[in-house]
């Protein structure tokens, strides 16, 4: 039996959903382990949620609290299934917790560890004890694990383990047998008299991803903002400051086609990243082809992977990380820049738009079903 274990509510998560996704068109037998943390989303079937109530983005004591209660839920619940198990864990706190309970059972279970962070990294600014205690945790899960899913060939660097001859690279691309859901939506589009560009975030809100400055930008009238997602009070008390401004509109949680219906009736999407944390230097991010998928251009943060590789496909911008250098790009478009970058992300698309279901038919079946 095939268990995927994620700590979020897997509806929301695109990786997580392709694999969902495939499970149930192969007709596999699996379960799912998730964690809807507010309680509030749809339940999907095969699916265990743990029971324990959290927060997004919460840190201190609580935080490590939280963690603790889902990696023990985890871990009882594997002992349950009394069957030799494949495990896809995504990310640390799935895989820390499976390989233990391979370690520890008597079974031949097998554990693949999706990398969607190398947690670590993300750590920069807290205290040597949370710092060694993740750093076990992940020394011990490359160790154990016997295979690893990248998001692009460049996070290797990133591990400072060797992983040499056991890893593969799936990276975040959409997977959708048709576009029929992207058409022109007037639910998301602004009045034409306005003459501005709609820029749009789609995804979870955090502190470090310039979202206070595109929100502030939006509601000085320098552009008009598509956004949807969960996460940081912060953010969401911005956003609820700003909730009459015309140039705003806040669309809460979506599904994942619905936020990239949003992004189609946008003009420009917004990724933006923080140089301040290691871990960013390696996105992977869904946006990337997603604005392929949908042929809009990209906006994301110089310095980093990503935008190497926008500027060397010709399809979006790298800026700095203040307001004033969002505010200054948007000046600087033309309607004829935006449309010629759209066209460019449009075409780069045919490239990559059977490569997930072309690996989740061979290397990923080899991995986790035969």
């Amino acid at each position: 039996m095939i268990v995927l274990i994620r700590c979020n509510d897997i509806i929301s998560d695109s990786r997580a959903k392709k694999y969902l996704d495939f499970f149930q068109r192969k007709g596999v037998d699996y379960r799912i382990i998730a964690w809807d943390r507010l309680g509030n989303s749809e339940r999907l079937p095969n699916t265990i949620y743990c029971p324990a109530k959290s927060k997004y983005n919460q840190g201190g004591v609580g935080a490590i609290i939280d963690r603790l209660k889902w990696m023990w839920f985890i871990l009882k619940t594997l002992f349950s299934f009394k069957k030799d198990l494949r495990i896809h864990a995504c990310d640390l706190d799935a895989a820390f917790p499976a390989v233990v309970y391979k370690m520890l059972s008597r079974r031949k279970n097998y554990v693949l560890f999706d990398i969607f962070d190398w947690i670590s990294d993300t750590l920069n600014n807290q205290g040597k004890i949370v710092l060694m205690a993740f750093s076990f945790m992940e020394w011990l899960s490359v160790k154990k694990a016997d295979h690893f899913i990248i998001c692009e060939p460049e996070r290797i660097k990133q591990i400072p383990y060797n992983i040499e001859g056991r890893y593969s690279v799936l990276q975040n691309i959409p997977s959708f047998s048709s576009s029929e859901f992207l058409y022109e939506d007037a639910a998301y589009q602004f009045p034409e008299s306005q003459s501005l560009p709609t820029l749009v975030y789609v995804g979870g809100f955090a502190s470090n991803r310039c979202l206070a400055e595109l929100i502030e930008g939006a509601a000085q009238g320098f552009y008009n903002l598509n956004i949807a997602g969960y996460g940081d009070k912060e953010i969401l008390n911005l956003l609820e400051q700003h909730k009459d401004s015309p140039h705003i509109h806040y669309y809460g949680k979506v599904a994942y086609a619905d936020g990239l219906r949003i992004m189609y009736n946008s003009d420009l999407i917004y990724a933006m990243y923080s140089k301040q944390t290691p871990n960013h230097f390696f996105a992977a991010p869904n946006k990337y082809y997603e604005a392929m998928f949908v042929g809009k251009p990209l906006i994301t943060t110089n310095g980093i992977i990503i935008a190497d590789k926008v500027r060397e496909n010709s399809f979006g911008y790298g800026i700095e990380e203040t307001l004033e250098s969002l505010v200054e790009l948007v000046r600087s478009l033309t309607p004829e820049d935006i449309r010629l970058k759209s066209e460019k992300a449009a075409s780069l698309w045919k490239k990559y738009k059977s490569a997930t279901e072309d690996y989740l038919n061979t290397t990923y079946s080899q991995l986790i079903i035969h």
